[in-house]
């Protein structure tokens, strides 16, 4: 497989030039990588999207824009790990190496106070509250509760709730969730939030005829 040049980027990553392209495919962000130079076998890495909403004029939610963002020191992450798990860039007909939920916190740094670690933590932060908008949707003991809270009320969630990753406990992220009001269709929008960094924020929608 050879990227195609116009669409894709380069990066440098200890000396090797590699190629690499972010697409989506039914929601998800793909992305791909490869040696620039002589591409041998491919490593793809699978993200969850996070789904952004805005407030209209009328109150009501509605998507707004794509939230996650896959930068070069994401890229730069991947290719270590890759190449740590067995990724042979150069090497001709091999099957691509996959990296499914690459939300998991495999590379993270575990301790919140270490020197230097402060944007990786806030990464894990957003990592876990893109994962926690999907669990809370699914548990019906939140969902009761958002769906009857008074809206912008915030709970605080449990630090043993069961979603939480082991990284996020070692590090004592906290976060918050609440009602932050309803789409045009009437759906109820749960908001997760980081009580440590307070600007990562997502949204999910739910129905409230279903609990």
């Amino acid at each position: 497989m050879v990227l195609p040049r116009k669409k894709s980027r380069m990066l440098i990553v200890d000396e090797t030039k590699y190629r690499w392209l972010v697409s989506v495919h039914h929601g998800q962000l793909n992305l791909t990588v490869e040696s620039n130079d002589d591409p041998g076998q491919i490593l793809q890495a699978f993200f969850e999207p996070h789904d952004r909403f805005k407030r209209q004029t009328d109150g009501k939610w509605s998507f707004h824009r794509q939230g996650r963002s896959i930068t070069p020191d994401v890229v730069t992450q991947i290719v270590h790990h890759g190449l740590a798990n067995g990724w042979k860039p150069f090497s001709k007909g091999q099957k691509p190496i996959e990296i499914h939920a690459w939300d998991t916190d495999a590379i993270v740094p575990a301790s919140i106070n270490a020197e230097g670690d402060g944007v990786a933590i806030k990464d894990l932060a957003i990592d876990q509250v893109g994962d926690l908008r999907f669990d809370l949707s699914l548990d019906p003991h939140w969902r009761k509760i958002l769906f009857n809270a008074s809206q912008f009320q915030r709970f605080p969630l449990p630090d043993n709730y069961c979603a939480l990753s082991d990284r996020v406990r070692e590090c004592k992220l906290r976060f918050a969730v609440f009602n932050a009001g309803w789409t045009e269709c009437g759906f109820v929008v749960f908001g997760i939030e980081s009580v440590d960094f307070p600007d990562v924020v997502m949204y999910t929608t739910n129905n409230p005829t279903i609990v």
